[in-house]
């Protein structure tokens, strides 16, 4: 986790610039010098596959070395970020068998978009070995010539990568790529994680003879084959990560390299659209991405960075289109959205975008400031900010947010699996973020752990484990699980645990799988879909289903959520599927009439507390209950809210720490009422941007939407 001597980089403070063709030329020396006098030490600009490399050995970089010559000239340092999904023409006309394939058979062209305008999208699929090349060739020139040049700062070799382009939401029929190219890289994939053909075709449920005879998954419904599939492309696009990072450090080792992403939080960007955040943030200097403020996104990206720098390097703060105009921000609203994210461990923001957008339906939004220039609200806004911030940037970016000793299961190989399954995703996110969301109101940090990192037993500092929904295990992950919880884990799982076998691509008989209902002598005796519950509560129309069942099922069916009656009366409310426990030494918590389904049960030194339905999506719906349930296992793993900060519900409390002491406190009124909090902390504490001076024990009254950083003096 991290740790200061992590925290090694700047904090980046600025925007995102050119995206070529605009801001056009006659506007550039006009710009970066008023970024400078905002005060932002940082821009970034595109160096675009297809308009810089126009023909083979024939490159344009006017406009690049004039942007760079202007930065170094107002004290701007550059990330140049390299977007290779604008393909040059001539790439796709040396390459015709270089366009991804759809599951449908389709050939996905190029294109133009109003997110890429000089066209070109998204170019070649990333198994084609001479498409790779050209890129290659394209990356190692522009890093040749930027390299030494004075204004460069950091490389950004990846924008936004995903799978499956405008289909971000998971279309089966559209989900890529099915090319020839690809089949013979997902065939290696499969001897790499099959002993042979016959061990595949145990897992699959096949008769294949030879590799030659496999087939590309076409649609989930087998689950296994499918989850292999969508596995390859993850690793296909971390091979690809690998490869551009290799080749810019091959030339310039001097400047951080790094790529950034979506984070993946299931609703936009998931395991069949986007990338693996951790696979890929291993690979980089620091870690970035395209963030909103909130509980969800700045969590995802430090919990994958794992203790390196991170950088919001797009903030959408200011979004909009030619149909929807952006709103008028003020200094309010920049805390708001910034200061949490400061919090939770990001160390700069870049915005997009400085001027509005002028071509196609971005425009005129996205701008810092007006079309012609000007200064918009948010302008001075930026710039009353930055100024204040400016002198504790560097104290800023050496700190370290707080240790969490809770951590949240999110696996690549469980979501391709609910997808097969359920068809979407949503459900699955819904009990995912049900638990950040308990546990961030209650300022208890949090982070995101994977599959690997459970399989790989990296579960240091890690005194709670939750696993949401978690239906899809392998053995090696069953496995660290049934250690660490011996050794004296507190483990919090829901339904279904380990049911379908990742190694074996069978339900399995007894459940939980993997071998842990013998291990912990714990069983689900039977279990029935909520739909089916006569006290079922409303919701049936978020229920994800199949097709056919759905129609089987007609009007008949009930709601999503179904109540549980805690011992000492509480209520809590259960989602989506209603699992009986029993077993040798249980204790039953939780009854829905004369069944047990949330149980408690001491292994080896830990406790595993076991949930026969899903928690995490219907938390909210009783407090009360919610909060007596998650107290009990808080306890049980020695985990409680910190002391430093005292504070009422709907302040969100944040500690950046120096020195193993609290240097930073930001404080954030995301509720609807005006709330107070109390520092606890010791010394004096000022805040930033409204001078309010705390000694330990005083009380600060915010007002909804309010937020300070307080410095400790």
């Amino acid at each position: 986790m991290p740790t200061a001597t992590d925290r090694n980089h700047p904090f980046i403070f600025g925007a995102q610039y050119y995206r070529a063709p605009t801001p056009e030329q006659d506007c550039w020396e006009t710009d970066l010098r008023r970024m400078q006098e905002l005060g932002f030490n940082h821009v970034k600009f595109w160096v675009q596959w297809r308009w810089s490399h126009r023909a083979p050995g024939r490159f344009y970089f006017d406009d690049i070395d004039r942007l760079m010559d202007l930065a170094h000239r107002y004290g701007l340092s550059v990330t140049l970020n390299t977007i290779f999904d604008v393909a040059p023409s001539w790439v796709l006309n040396e390459f015709p068998d270089s366009f991804p394939v759809t599951a449908d058979g389709g050939t996905v062209y190029p294109r133009a978009y109003g997110f890429r305008p000089v066209g070109g999208f998204p170019g070649p699929c990333l198994s084609h070995p001479g498409a790779a090349q050209a890129r290659m060739q394209f990356l190692a020139t522009v890093v040749e010539r930027y390299a030494n040049h004075p204004a460069m700062g950091m490389w950004d070799v990846w924008n936004e990568p995903e799978q499956n382009f405008i289909h971000r939401k998971p279309v089966v029929e559209k989900l890529t790529c099915h090319c020839a190219h690809c089949r013979v890289g997902f065939i290696q994939w499969l001897q790499d994680h099959h002993a042979s053909v016959d061990a595949l075709n145990t897992a699959w449920g096949r008769c294949y003879e030879s590799w030659e005879e496999v087939e590309l998954p076409k649609t989930p419904d087998t689950i296994k084959d499918f989850v292999d599939f969508r596995r390859f492309h993850l690793s296909l696009m971390t091979r690809e990560a690998k490869a551009r990072i290799d080749c810019v450090r091959k030339t310039d080792p001097n400047h951080a390299t790094y790529l950034h992403v979506v984070p993946h939080t299931l609703r936009i960007f998931n395991a069949l659209t986007g990338v693996d955040d951790f696979a890929m943030a291993d690979l980089c200097d620091v870690f970035a991405s395209s963030t909103n403020g909130g509980a969800i996104w700045p969590n995802q990206l430090t919990s994958a960075a794992r203790g390196k720098t991170c950088y919001n390097v797009e903030s959408h703060i200011n979004a909009g289109q030619t149909s929807l105009h952006q709103r008028a921000l003020q200094l309010g609203d920049i805390l708001g959205d910034l200061l949490p994210q400061i919090g939770a461990g990001i160390s700069g923001f870049l915005f997009w975008q400085y001027r509005p957008e002028m071509l196609g339906t971005e425009s005129p939004a996205w701008g810092l400031v007006k079309p012609d220039g000007s200064d918009r609200p948010v302008t001075l806004a930026l710039q009353e900010f930055g100024r204040k911030l400016a002198p504790y940037m560097e104290e800023l970016s050496a700190c370290h947010p707080e240790l969490a000793e809770t951590a949240i299961w999110k696996s690549n190989r469980n979501e391709i699996f609910h997808f097969s399954a359920n068809g979407g995703l949503d459900k699955l996110a819904d009990n995912i973020e049900g638990y950040r969301v308990f546990f961030r109101r209650r300022n208890i940090p949090t982070r995101y752990i994977n599959d690997t990192l459970l399989e790989d037993g990296a579960l240091e500092g890690i005194k709670l484990l939750i696993l949401p929904d978690c239906y899809y295990l392998s053995t090696a992950e069953a496995n660290t699980l049934d250690r660490w919880l011996r050794a004296g884990g507190i483990l919090l799982c829901e339904a279904h645990l380990a049911a379908y076998n990742d190694d074996t691509g069978r339900h399995e008989r007894s459940v939980p799988g993997a071998g842990l209902a013998q291990s912990w002598g714990i069983r689900e005796v039977d279990s029935s879909a909520s739909i089916h519950l006569q006290d079922s509560a409303p919701g049936k129309s978020t229920m994800e289903m199949n097709p056919d069942v759905r129609k089987a099922l007609g009007d008949s069916a009930g709601g999503r959520f179904f109540p549980i009656t805690l011992h000492g009366g509480k209520t809590i409310f259960g989602a989506d599927t209603c699992a009986q426990l029993a077993g040798d030494g249980i204790t039953s918590l939780g009854r829905n009439g004369n069944r047990s389904i949330i149980v408690s049960l001491p292994v080896g030194n830990g406790t595993v507390f076991y949930c026969g339905t899903h928690l995490g999506a219907g938390l909210e719906l009783d407090r009360e209950g919610s909060d007596a349930l998650l107290a009990r296992i808080m306890d049980a793993a020695g985990i409680s809210q910190g002391d430093a900060v005292q504070a009422d519900d709907g302040i969100r409390a944040d500690m950046l720490f120096k020195d193993n002491q609290p240097a930073f406190i930001i404080l954030h009124n995301a509720g609807k009422t005006p709330a107070s909090a109390k520092i606890m902390a010791e010394g004096t504490w000022q805040g930033l941007y409204k001078g309010t001076v705390l000694s330990t024990g005083e009380t600060i009254g915010m007002d909804p939407g309010d937020a300070e950083l307080f410095i400790g003096l």
